[in-house]
C-alpha cells in the first residue's frame, strides 16, 4: 500500500494568527476564496508523494537522525506572493526571510532521501506557506493586492517538524501526523 507524503516545518499558531489578521485586516475573507483553514497552514520542507506503507518505519528513523542534530532557530516572515503557472496566478502565499539553518535542513532531508529514491529538488529552496489555492473565480484584483502590502516584524521559534500524510478527496487534502518531531532546545 502507497501513502502520500510530505515532511513539514510547524508553524506557531499565533504566528499564524498575525498573519491571517493581516490578511482580514486588508482584503477581509476575499469573497468567494477557498482558504486554507488554519490546521493546515505549514512549512512543506520535502515533499516525498507516495512512499511504500512498509518502509514508514525507515523514513521515520531517518527524519529523526536528521531533526535530532539540529537546534531551534529563528524565522520571520517577509512578504506575500503569487505564484504562477502558464502566467495565471495560482498560489497566494506567505513568505520567510531566507535563513541558512532553514535551507540546510532542506538540503539535508533532500539528500537523504535521494537515496531512497527520491528526486533532488533542482529549484532553489523558497521558504513559504499557501494560504490560497486560486481555482478562477476569486476577486484577483483584491487578491493581488495583498502582495503590496508590508508585513510588519513577525518572528517565532521554529521548534517542531511532523511527517504528514496528505490524503486526497473531492474537497482537497486532508493532513494526518504519522510523527512529529521536536528540535533541541
Amino acid at each position: 500500500m502507497k501513502i502520500r507524503t510530505f515532511i513539514a516545518l510547524e508553524i506557531p499558531e499565533d504566528a499564524i494568527e498575525k498573519i491571517i489578521i493581516i490578511r482580514k485586516d486588508k482584503i477581509g475573507d476575499g469573497g468567494n476564496s477557498k482558504w486554507e483553514i488554519k490546521e493546515k497552514l505549514h512549512l512543506t520542507i520535502k515533499f516525498l508523494g507516495d512512499i511504500d506503507y512498509n518502509v514508514l518505519n525507515s523514513y521515520i528513523k531517518d527524519i529523526n537522525s536528521i531533526v535530532s542534530d539540529i537546534k531551534q532557530f529563528e524565522l520571520r516572515f517577509s512578504e506575500f506572493g503569487i505564484f504562477k503557472k502558464g502566467g495565471d496566478p495560482k498560489i497566494l502565499w506567505v513568505g520567510l526571510e531566507e535563513n541558512y539553518k532553514l535551507i540546510q535542513f532542506a538540503e539535508a532531508l533532500d539528500s537523504r532521501f535521494e537515496n531512497y529514491g527520491h528526486k533532488k529538488e533542482e529549484r532553489k529552496f523558497k521558504s513559504h506557506i499557501t494560504l490560497l489555492r486560486l481555482r478562477g473565480f476569486e476577486n484577483i484584483e483584491k487578491i493581488l493586492s495583498l502582495t503590496q502590502v508590508k508585513i510588519p516584524e513577525i518572528n517565532f521559534t521554529a521548534n517542531k517538524v511532523v511527517f504528514y500524510e496528505s490524503q486526497l478527496n473531492k474537497n482537497g487534502s486532508v493532513y494526518k501526523s504519522l510523527k512529529e518531531f521536536y528540535l533541541k532546545n
